[in-house]
């Protein structure tokens, strides 16, 4: 992710992150008993929201994002959420695999995209 905040001269703010990361629900993925993934939740009432998802380069294409964003999606639907959001860089490659697995850009500002996957019922067999 510092390359698109390079990219946008945004500038990283680490007591932000530190302050965020508490609050979040944070999950690490790891593979050989190393870290290679990690995935912060956050939930309301109305939606269950992607704060931070981030695989190492070297891991990247290999399915791990699509296991994290289908956890995720578990999670929302176990607490009764049927909303998913994120957001994410324009330009960002994830843009495309998030559409792939249903979500929708309900917005674009300041170089972001916002988007939303409306989950589909669990369906609960008789």
């Amino acid at each position: 992710m510092a390359a698109y905040y390079a990219k946008l001269q945004i500038r990283w703010d680490s007591a932000s992150f530190e302050r965020n990361w508490s609050a979040f629900e944070n999950y690490e993925i790891c593979v050989n008993g190393q870290a290679v993934d990690v995935l912060c939740l956050s939930h309301d009432d109305v939606a269950c929201y992607i704060r931070d998802l981030h695989v190492e380069p070297a891991w990247q294409g290999r399915g791990l994002g699509t296991e994290a964003v289908h956890y995720a999606t578990g999670i929302a639907k176990e607490s009764g959420i049927r909303t998913l959001r994120l957001r994410v860089f324009e330009g960002n490659p994830a843009v495309s695999l998030y559409e792939r697995l249903g979500f929708r850009i309900v917005k674009s500002e300041d170089d972001t995209h916002y988007m939303q996957w409306m989950l589909s019922p669990q369906v609960v067999p008789e």
